[in-house]
This record gives C-alpha cells, structure tokens and sequence, in this order.
C-alpha cells in the first residue's frame, strides 16, 4: 500500500512539472516581438477606459493614447487591436502572460515595474496633484494647502493606481497615516466628478488632465501639487526588444511633431 502511494505521488509531481513546463512554453510562445507582430498583421493593446485612453461615442473611436498608438499600428501596416483595462496590475499581468504588447497608459517611471517590463520614451513629464472641492460655505472645513493636512484623511484612487506609492511615500513623509482607499471599476475622471458632487472628499490627478477638467468641473480645486514632475511612458514586455526599439524610434519623430500636436490640443 505505501509503495502504491509512493508510485501515485511521483506520478503527481512528474505531471505537475510537465503541465508547468507546457505552460511556460506556451506562454514563452505567446510573447510577440516585432517580427512575430509583423507576421500577424495585429497589434495587441491596453489601454484605460477614458478619453486619454480609449472611448467611443457613437461608431466614433477617441482617446489620447488611442490616437498615437493608431498613428504608430499605420506606420506598420498593422491592425490595431485595443482593450480596456483600468486595472494596471491585471494590464501587467496580461502583457506578461503575452495576451497584449503594449500598454499604453501614461505609467510613472518608475522602479517599481523595471523587473517586468520596458518603458518606452517619455510621452510627457507631470506632476500629480490633490483634487479637492471648492466650499462655498465658510463654515465648512478649510481647504487643504500642505501635504501635513492630509494626517488620517482619507484619499480616493484607482484600483492598483499607480498613485498608491506616492501617497504612501507621503504618508512617511508627514510622518503620519493617510488612508487610501482604492475603487474599482473607476477612472480618474469620473473619481474627479465625484469629488465635485461631494460623493468623496479627495482623488489625485495628473496636472495636465487636472486642468482639463477643472474647466468642466469649476468648482474643484487642483492646487496642491503632491510630488515632483515624473516622466510619463507606455510598456512593452522585457522580451520585446525589437518593438521597443521601433515604438522608441516612432515616439522620437511622432512627439513634438504637428499631428502629436493636433492629438494633443483636443484633449488638453
């Protein structure tokens, strides 16, 4: 009986290791650099739910990183395949697993994902700022003016946001606890809404897009910068060598260039 149960387990562990192996292969199989991009014909997508990511109105595609990615898929031939994912953990783990081959949100530069993807060249630099409400009434508790006024508040963001590290970095440089509440299935404009309808108190946006939508929503204030200046960048997987190399040299030519500028203005 025990010799059977002995042949039973290292019948498991052998299986356990093939189905491993099979499934490193098959994910190593699914991980597009340029030339196996190019045979497709498609190019593979995430980016936010938003109008600086990807929208539609009507049979109408919009979005700021739609556009130049579309831009870029032209340059090559290529279909663009785009997603939604307002997740950027699950965007990793998709563009790990080869299900995607860029994302293309604007992502802090950062160490935090070095071990896992490429960034691409900077799109732009910026700085993230607290969204707060205007009072009308005096009576109501004073706008926040410095970062120690954010001690054992409560801030709103994005689920897996890449906000959360600099609000924790904050949170040991005031040396006390800031309390971040993550929301999913929310982008950061429609968290900003909620602060102009005192649905919650805070969220934290990009300086650039705070701007935009202070003209839609007046009665937010986006004062308080919360950092300094960060370079903003998309990812590609770290075996994507060649990709990088020809979305670097497309970026290089695209930013700064009269349609960079056209994309920018009508969402800025």
């Amino acid at each position: 009986m025990r010799k059977k149960i002995q042949i039973a387990t290292v019948v498991l562990v052998l299986v356990a290791i093939l189905v491993s192996v099979l499934w490193i292969r098959d994910v190593r199989s699914r991980i597009h650099d340029l030339p196996s991009i190019m045979d497709s014909g498609r190019l593979s997508v995430l980016t936010d739910s938003s109008r600086l990511g990807f929208a539609t109105k009507g049979d109408s595609a919009y979005g700021f990183q739609y556009e130049i990615v579309k831009a870029f898929a032209d340059t090559l031939g290529l279909e663009l395949v785009i997603s939604e994912q307002n997740d950027l953990k699950s965007c990793l783990k998709e563009l790990e697993s080869g299900d995607y081959d860029i994302i293309a949100n604007l992502i802090p530069v950062t160490t935090e994902w070095n071990q896992r993807a490429l960034f691409t060249k900077p799109l732009m630099m910026a700085k993230q700022v607290l969204v707060q409400r205007i009072e009308d009434d005096t009576t109501q508790l004073p706008r926040i003016k410095t970062h120690h006024q954010l001690a054992k508040d409560s801030i709103y963001i994005q689920y897996n946001s890449p906000f959360k590290m600099r609000l924790q970095h904050l949170s040991d440089e005031i040396a006390d606890t800031i309390h971040i509440f993550e929301v999913k299935n929310l982008n950061t404009e429609q968290l900003v809404r909620l602060v102009a309808e005192k649905k919650i108190k805070y969220t934290i946006c990009d300086e650039q897009f705070a701007r935009v939508l202070k003209e839609r929503y007046p009665n937010i204030d986006i004062s308080l910068p919360l950092g300094f200046e960060q370079q903003l960048a998309w990812v590609v997987h770290p075996k994507s060598v060649l990709l990088l190399e020809k979305l670097n040299a497309f970026l290089d030519d695209f930013i700064g260039s009269s349609a960079y500028w056209e994309i920018y203005r009508k969402y800025y």
